[in-house]
């Protein structure tokens, strides 16, 4: 694995962590909507991050 990669991935990690948490915070604390609207993000930031690794990833 080369450098670049090593570090697209990592900083994609990060990035849908942050994304996860703000939404998490927005959803439970400002919003109040519930654990279904709770679980629905979560696996729209799974598959966001996936999608996103998929059609971005560096190539050798």
């Amino acid at each position: 694995m080369k450098k670049r990669q090593f570090k697209f991935i990592v900083a994609l990690c990060v990035i849908a962590v942050v994304l996860w948490i703000v939404g998490e915070v927005l959803i439970g604390l400002v919003w109040d909507l519930g654990l279904t609207v709770s679980r629905i993000w979560a696996i729209v930031i799974v598959v966001g991050t996936c999608a996103f690794s998929l059609w971005k990833c560096p190539r050798e």
